[in-house]
C-alpha cells in the first residue's frame, strides 16, 4: 500500500518537486523558530577606549556565538576616543580587526586599548 503522505508523481515529477519544497520549507521554519533570540536588541554596553594614535576597526559578538559566525555591531574607533559597543550576553566579544585578537568584554565595564592588550579599568 503506497505511502499516504507522499504526492502521487505526474509524469513530469511535478509531485516530487512538491514535496521537496515542503520539506525544505518546514525545515526553514524550524531553524527560524530556534532563532527567536535574534530579534531582541542587546541591552548593556562595554566602554573601549582607543588609546592609539590610529583608527582602530572593531566588531562585536554575541556572548554564545563561540566561533564568531555573525557579527552584531562593526565600528571604527578614532585615536584617543571612547565609544559604547553591545552584543547580546552579558559577556560579548570584541574582535579586533588591526590585529586580529579578540578579547571578551564584561558589560557595564570600561577597556582601555594600547594598540597591543587591553585593560579593564577600575
Amino acid at each position: 500500500m503506497p505511502d499516504q503522505d507522499l504526492p502521487v508523481q505526474s509524469a513530469s515529477g511535478e509531485g516530487l518537486l512538491d514535496f521537496g519544497v515542503k520539506a525544505i520549507t518546514e525545515q526553514a521554519a524550524k531553524l527560524i523558530e530556534n532563532l527567536q533570540f535574534l530579534y531582541r536588541p542587546a541591552q548593556g554596553y562595554v566602554t573601549w577606549l582607543n588609546d592609539t594614535d590610529e583608527t582602530v576597526s572593531v566588531q562585536t559578538f554575541d556572548q554564545d556565538d563561540a566561533v564568531r559566525w555573525v557579527r552584531y555591531e562593526e565600528r571604527k574607533i578614532a585615536p584617543h576616543q571612547a565609544v559604547q559597543l553591545t552584543a547580546r550576553g552579558e559577556r560579548i566579544h570584541v574582535l579586533v580587526q588591526n590585529n586580529g585578537c579578540t578579547y571578551d568584554c564584561t558589560k557595564g565595564t570600561a577597556y582601555l586599548f594600547d594598540g597591543n592588550n587591553v585593560h579593564a579599568k577600575k
